[in-house]
């Protein structure tokens, strides 16, 4: 029995310098692991605790007199809403946003736009391209953090859609509200259509009237344009006539005229017959004066015979002037008129003074008998003389009447010509108006025609609207008619009809439940890591007692996996009992944990014995690399190609999908990393016994620790 050497002081104090050295090495994975895992156990749940501003830039306006202030009541929502989900919200002005921004007050802000109510209002215009949307202002500052410009953008995502849920709501509430118009509006659609379906009828008996009446008037027409064409025949022909008796009272006139100027030129003569009458007369009166003495006084009495017989030669011409003048008025066309043709008979009738003159002159000759001639020719030349005056007034009267005839003629004659033209211009218009009356039928009928196709469009009409109105009132049937309650209730299924209902597979509560596979992995690795940071890969013991290598080496891996598996005690306590990551499979969790301590350890182990202390330096690259490749935060597809490689050859990719299985809940990874684990720990252990069967380690071969054990 070998007796153990007396331990001095100085290695009583190396002793307890390594146990402590020990055990601090066993809390290195529970550090690191640890605190990792307890820092990010549930950020995402803690959100409420970082301080943001709200800017409420939005001016209200009124539509339909309502007041819409959408940015009020997504300004009110965020600040009153406090879940721990969402940051925690402050309503500011702009310019404390921006100082608050800038100094680390706040490190998030959002600017509801001005615009926001007038863009809502703007979806229930009547002009839909006035319709626009509104653009809300999230501003982080990378300085300040950069995960929190992350975590902002999904915050306002969510905020943008508890505006636009707003919006809609309020869009909805006004198409909900114009629904209900509608039905209303298709109740006097209803009653309207009745009203035309009414008037319809009531248009197709008018119609029907209508083309009965157009009908006679196309008739009427007809007749009327005869009757106007006999008229303009008729109105010609009395143009005709009229213009031939203009011509006849013009020749009327102008036969008057020379009628006037002969019976004054007969009214003068007869004066003259007359006066000469008259002295006849008077030389007759004084015969018969003288004739009482005649026999005494032959002589006298025949030289007044002989001047009797002058005188009377001298009437007998003026007479037969007078008759000449007299026939030439009948000749005229003159003789209807009573007095001339009276005065003519009576100047006819002084044709007897030839008869005078002759027996004047036998007077001379027969003196018996002309006592008794001259008491008849005294009683002829008076009752001459009075006819005379009596043919002198009526030539008088003749001239006057020959001149209102003229007079009246020419009148007559300008009249006839007026009725002449008016005649003509009756014959024209006459004319114009039977084309007319003609048109007239023509439209007549026509309108006859088309107030057929106005009746049975009438009656097509009539049933149509009878129609729609059934149809109408189906249709307001089916338009749903809402109340406040149910408007509300619709518009916000409406605005959000589709929600996301999450399942996860083997779910976790947290955001620490998701890491902590990466972190446990990542401290079991630093755990074995460590631990030849103060032991010896080859014990100082073995090699000053002339172990063999492979044995050596055992002996040096040995003493680390105790300490690995007391450190994957101790992190696997703290996490679940003292941060709370409570695994679904703790038992297979712990027996993991100390399997993947033993493999790490044997890693580290192997790399020591190969490259001595810069195998601690191998380490640490491959923990880099490791923790680049392993795929714990982000899928691995989302990295480079290069550790997508590096992925599947590295073993912290096996610990951590295997260590989220038995956290999370499920198999999946759990196999496959226990079978890796085994592999690498048995390939390192072959490695490193292998390597050391074959080598004479020397002190100068093996870099010391600081606590040599």
């Amino acid at each position: 029995m070998t007796k153990r050497p007396i331990q001095t002081a100085t290695d009583r104090k190396h002793s307890r310098a390594a146990r402590i050295a020990i055990a601090a090495i066993a809390c290195i994975p529970l550090i690191y692991g640890g605190a990792l895992i307890w820092s990010n156990q549930d950020p995402t749940h803690r959100l409420d605790k970082i301080p943001a501003a709200v800017v409420d830039l939005d001016q209200p306006v009124m539509q339909d007199g309502k007041t819409i202030d959408v940015g009020k009541s997504v300004a009110h929502e965020l600040v009153t809403d406090h879940a721990d989900n969402d940051f925690d919200w402050h309503e500011t002005d702009a310019s404390s946003a921006r100082a608050g921004l800038k100094n680390g007050t706040y490190l998030a802000t959002i600017t509801l736009p001005k615009t926001m109510s007038a863009h809502a209002a703007s979806l229930g215009s009547d002009e839909p391209l006035d319709a626009a949307d509104s653009q809300i202002t999230i501003t982080t500052d990378d300085g300040q953090n950069y995960i929190v410009g992350v975590a902002a953008k999904t915050v306002g995502l969510v905020v943008s859609q508890k505006a636009a849920k707003g919006v809609a709501q309020e869009y909805l509430s006004q198409i909900y509200s114009g629904i209900d118009e509608i039905g209303g509006q298709l109740g006097d659609a209803v009653k309207g259509a009745k009203q035309v379906a009414s008037g319809a009828g009531t248009l197709k008996s008018g119609a029907d009237q209508l083309s009965t009446g157009a009908q006679q008037s196309a008739d009427g027409a007809s007749q009327l344009a005869s009757g106007l064409g006999s008229l303009s025949s008729g109105a010609q022909t009395l143009a005709g006539g009229t213009a031939q008796l203009s011509t006849g009272t013009q020749s009327l006139a102008s036969g008057a005229g020379r009628l006037s100027t002969g019976a004054q030129t007969l009214a003068d003569g007869t004066s003259r017959l007359a006066d000469g009458t008259d002295q006849l007369a008077d030389g007759l009166d004084t015969l018969k004066s003288k004739t009482d003495p005649l026999a005494s006084q032959a002589t006298q009495l025949s030289s007044v015979a002989g001047a009797l017989s002058s005188g009377l030669t001298t009437y007998s011409a003026q007479v037969d002037q007078a008759i000449a003048m007299c026939q030439n008025l009948v000749n005229s066309g003159q003789s209807a008129d009573p007095q001339l043709t009276q005065l003519c008979t009576q100047i006819s009738r002084l044709g007897s003074a030839e008869q005078l003159a002759q027996q004047a002159s036998r007077l001379s000759t027969d003196a018996p008998a002309l006592l008794n001639a001259i008491d008849q020719a005294d009683a002829g030349a008076n009752t001459l003389a009075t006819k005379a005056h009596q043919a002198a007034t009526g030539a008088q009267q003749v001239a006057a009447g020959a001149q209102q005839t003229a007079a009246g003629a020419q009148a007559l004659a300008s009249g006839a010509q007026q009725t002449a033209s008016g005649a003509q211009l009756l014959a024209t218009k006459t004319q114009q108006a039977a084309t007319g009356a003609s048109a007239l039928a023509t439209g007549t009928r026509q309108v006859a025609d088309g107030a057929k196709q106005l009746d049975s469009g009438a009656g097509t009409l009539a049933s149509g609207s009878s129609e729609l109105a059934d149809k109408l009132a189906k249709g307001q049937a089916s338009v749903p008619s809402y109340d406040d309650a149910d408007k509300k209730h619709l518009s916000g299924i409406a605005a959000q009809p589709v929600g996301l209902s999450q399942s996860r597979l083997n779910g976790v509560p947290s955001y620490g439940y998701g890491l902590a596979p990466y972190f446990l992995a990542l401290g079991a690795w630093v755990g074995g890591l460590s631990i030849y940071m103060i032991l010896r890969a080859i014990p100082q013991r073995a090699i000053d007692a002339g172990r063999p290598g492979w044995l050596a080496a055992l002996l040096g891996y040995a003493r680390g996996a105790w300490i690995s598996l007391v450190q994957a005690a101790l992190l696997y306590v703290v996490v679940t009992l003292g941060i709370g990551v409570h695994p679904q499979h703790p038992a297979g969790l712990a027996l993991f944990m100390g399997l993947t301590s033993l493999a790490f350890t044997a890693v580290n182990h192997t790399l020591m014995v190969l490259f001595g202390s810069r195998g601690r330096f191998l380490g640490l690259i491959l923990l880099v690399l490791q923790v680049a490749a392993a795929g714990a935060t982000y899928p691995i597809q989302t990295t480079p190609g290069f550790f997508q490689v590096l992925h599947g050859l590295l073993p912290l990719t096996y610990v951590a999908n295997a260590i989220r299985s038995l956290i999370a809940g499920g198999s999946a990874g759990v196999g496959v990393g226990v079978t890796v684990m085994v592999c690498w720990m048995l390939a390192a252990l072959a490695i490193s016994v292998g390597a050391s069967a074959f080598r004479h380690f020397r002190k100068s071969e093996i870099l010391l620790p600081d606590f040599v054990v």
